[in-house]
């Protein structure tokens, strides 16, 4: 294959995956918990920024997060989704009360696009954590959305059953290819997350 062919490949690709379709992942597995902190008012803002309790997701990234609850359940534990694709307008509301780049990703427009922002806005990284068999979640060195130290990686003032439940979830995402945030032990992005276009896309289409 010519280098001309390569590239044209290339760009037809990049062009299919920024224009993948989100799937609901409770669709593709309903083993896998789904409870959005942002559809209810029990969140770090006290509002309600989401109409739905829906998890959705880029097809590539909802199927890695399905192989690696398969894998979990050998071991009768389980993953609970806390947070998956949300619009541009809802990370444009985070950034207004958390104006923080270590937690919030700063949403930037020029021209009336979105240009940054978010892998959630992509549909390209999932907050979760780990449950028993019984769907009860585990210990974990802090709650979610917890702007401190608690939910850094490798924060060493959690209790070891924490400590050890957080790196048990980081070792499973990343052997389904995901990749770690350091400074929130619950988010992991997707690979190839940069080849999907923002999103303000309704929750309930």
């Amino acid at each position: 294959m010519t280098a001309a062919r390569v590239l044209l490949v290339g760009i037809l690709l990049a062009g299919c995956a920024r224009r993948a379709p989100l799937v609901d992942l409770h669709a593709l597995d309903p083993a896998i918990r789904v409870e959005m902190p942002y559809a209810t008012p029990h969140n770090f803002t006290g509002a309600t920024l989401y109409p739905v309790a829906r998890c959705l997701l880029r097809r590539d990234v909802a199927e890695r997060l399905v192989r690696v609850q398969q894998r979990l359940r050998a071991e009768r534990l389980g993953l609970l989704a806390w947070d998956c694709y949300r619009p541009f307008s809802v990370q444009q509301r985070l950034w207004t009360l958390v104006p923080d780049a270590r937690y919030v990703a700063e949403p930037v427009v020029r021209d009336g696009k979105p240009v940054a922002g978010s892998k959630h806005n992509r549909g390209a990284a999932v907050d979760v954590t780990l449950v028993d068999a019984g769907g009860k979640p585990l210990e974990m060195p802090s709650g979610f959305d917890d702007f401190s130290e608690r939910a850094h990686r490798g924060f060493v003032g959690a209790s070891p059953a924490a400590r050890r439940n957080a790196a048990r979830l980081e070792e499973a995402m990343v052997a389904g290819g995901f990749a770690p945030l350091p400074t929130e032990w619950w988010h992991f992005d997707g690979p190839g997350w940069e080849r999907y276009e923002l999103l303000d896309r309704p929750l309930t289409e």
